[in-house]
């Protein structure tokens, strides 16, 4: 997953499946691991807006 100030390379998402590294972003310390809503949250961050608004945009 990349910051929002960096764009994503046509090569990179130009498969069927694409992994996505995100444990920069989502891993955390136990507390915020164990928290329930810690695993529902991804949606809330600016990097995984940019990646899903990303794929959109490409896939037209």
């Amino acid at each position: 997953m990349l910051p929002t100030s960096e764009v994503y390379d046509q090569a990179t998402l130009d498969h069927r499946m694409v992994n996505v590294d995100a444990d920069w972003l989502y891993r955390g310390s136990r507390r915020t691991r164990l928290h329930p809503s810690g695993a529902h949250s991804d949606f809330l961050r600016p990097e995984s807006a940019h990646l899903l608004l990303t794929l959109a945009e490409r896939s037209r």
